[in-house]
């Protein structure tokens, strides 16, 4: 068999997602799966040797040959989800799937393995198990339920299983990928990536929906959650900031249950990995870093849900001193500050009794009586925790916050909608000047359509109300966008002169357009 037969047999044999090639046994799958698996496993020595053979089909798996080069461009028309590629895609799902004792063998394995005291989990949320244990706990079944399979339906359950639980599953791929920054899944046979804006079928599947919902299962059982008719949406994240969130399938309608994968692509959230990843120049991040380190002003960061708003502010919270009280409020725990004083409050929804429940207003309350230097909000999200933020602000209290807005000054429209709604009976002047006095500086983000980079889009620092109007000082705008981006410099003074000045910053020396090749006056000295 020639080498291409040879690759489009193990990619039907293994697989995630469809080559160009045929993958059924008739195509040519038998003699693949007989030159890696042995032919029955009755005895031990042949368990042994079947260990060995499908830890070289893990090898073959994780080289450049196979899952690697799907993303490569050996198998692009799929991912780009032409016609011709999802095509190809659904005659390798109805190819790759496990008859009904096959999928009964992968659901028991799987209870087995989940119960084995080897199964652990890190913090990224990866599971390790030994190979080994697999191919036992195939066998196991096989032997208690009396059955027999096939070599190629065996072999394929074990790779369904390896991929399953050995981190991401048949998502892996996806994961390792730095391009894609969401994945979303609709049902067991349709996965969806996100580059950037852009969306495209993957062609990667499960066996069935309850090989599929069972992942989803472990998934949440990895942070201590649980998907259920009670509880039918669930929002959580990983220690290495990968979130993630489900929801049950009887709020899906006709597909489900639906998944949503977001994966942070700026991996070192520092203020270097911002430019890095240009998001901004260095004389914009430089002045956002001394800002913050003043301790002096509260920011809010403003944009679209997949901007890089909490990547942002992780890296700016590089600055905060080594001896400053940190207090974080969030929903889900996404920041994990490495600071020595950080504490994290998270909210906590009603139990099935309607009790129990811990809002984000209520915790920011508690903050207060916690002596904290700054008070971050993860997200600002309802009228209540806008109130609650902002009045923690007005009292000296220097805070952090992200919020969804369109751009720099529709954040300030934004918050008068919040407050105005936590405030019925206040005037609308009155809202305002509570905004003036607690909000020092609006960023705002947004991502690129083409390149689906995240981009610093606005910056402006906010003044103080009169006659009826905020004042606002632009200080920095995304003029063009592409691969060579450039900023225009709206003001060369600003409120913070004496703060940027002791950090070497002086905007009056910058030019007027900034590129990601601009050095700033305090990289250059």
């Amino acid at each position: 068999m020639g080498k291409d037969s040879d690759r489009d047999a193990l990619l039907g044999l293994f697989s995630t997602r469809g080559s160009g090639g045929d993958a059924s046994p008739a195509a040519g799958g038998t003699t693949a799966g007989s030159s890696l698996v042995p032919t029955k496993a009755d005895a031990a020595g042949n368990s042994l040797q079947t260990l060995s053979k499908s830890k070289s089909m893990s090898k073959i798996l994780n080289s450049g040959g196979t899952a690697s080069t799907i993303f490569g461009g050996g198998t692009q028309a799929t991912m780009r989800g032409d016609k011709a590629g999802a095509a190809q895609g659904q005659s390798t799902n109805k190819a790759a799937g496990l008859s009904a004792l096959g999928s009964t063998i992968l659901r028991e394995a799987r209870r087995e393995l989940s119960s084995d005291a080897q199964l652990r989990a890190d913090g990224g949320g990866q599971l390790s198990i030994k190979e080994e244990t697999i191919v036992k706990a195939v066998d196991k079944v096989l032997k208690r339920r009396e059955e027999t399979l096939d070599d190629i339906e065996r072999a394929n359950i074990i790779i369904h299983l390896q991929k399953d639980l050995l981190g991401w599953g048949v998502l892996q791929p996806l994961i390792d990928n730095r391009d894609v920054t969401d994945i979303h899944v609709y049902d067991y046979q349709t996965v969806v990536l996100q580059r950037g804006k852009s969306s495209e079928l993957t062609g990667i599947h499960w066996p069935n929906h309850q090989a599929y919902t069972a992942f989803i299962d472990r998934l949440l059982m990895r942070v201590g959650k649980s998907l259920s008719t009670q509880q039918h949406t669930v929002d959580c994240s990983f220690s290495n900031g990968i979130r993630i969130c489900a929801v049950h399938e009887s709020v899906c309608g006709q597909r489900g249950p639906l998944l949503s994968i977001r994966v942070p692509r700026v991996v070192n959230a520092t203020l270097e990995g911002v430019v890095s990843y240009q998001t901004a120049p260095s004389l914009i991040v430089d002045y956002l870093a001394s800002v913050t380190k003043s301790g002096l002003a509260t920011m809010m960061i403003a944009g679209e849900t997949g901007t890089g708003k909490t990547t942002l502010m992780r890296a700016l919270a590089t600055q905060f001193g080594p001896d400053e009280s940190i207090v974080a409020v969030e929903d889900t725990p996404e920041l994990n500050l490495q600071h020595p004083f950080f504490r994290s409050l998270v909210s906590r929804t009603a139990n099935l009794e309607g009790v129990g429940e811990v809002t984000l207003q209520e915790h920011i309350k508690t903050t207060l009586r916690m002596t904290p230097t700054r008070v971050i909000l993860g997200e600002m999200r309802t009228p209540p925790s806008a109130e609650a933020f902002l009045e923690s602000a007005q009292t000296g209290h220097v805070g952090m916050s992200t919020i969804h807005a369109r751009n720099a000054r529709e954040t300030l429209v934004r918050l008068e909608s919040l407050l105005g709604r936590a405030q019925k009976s206040v005037s609308m002047d009155i809202i305002r000047q509570q905004i003036a006095l607690a909000v020092d500086v609006v960023v705002w983000l947004l991502r690129e359509k083409g390149s689906g980079k995240p981009r610093i889009g606005e910056v402006i620092e906010v003044g103080h109300f009169v006659e009826g109007v905020i004042q606002v000082r632009p200080m920095f705008t995304l003029i063009k966008t592409g691969k060579q981006p450039v900023w225009r410099v709206d003001s060369w003074a600003s409120s913070f002169d004496e703060i940027l000045a002791r950090d070497g910053i002086f905007l009056g020396d910058s030019p007027p357009e900034l590129t990601m090749n601009t050095v700033s006056a305090r990289s250059s000295n």
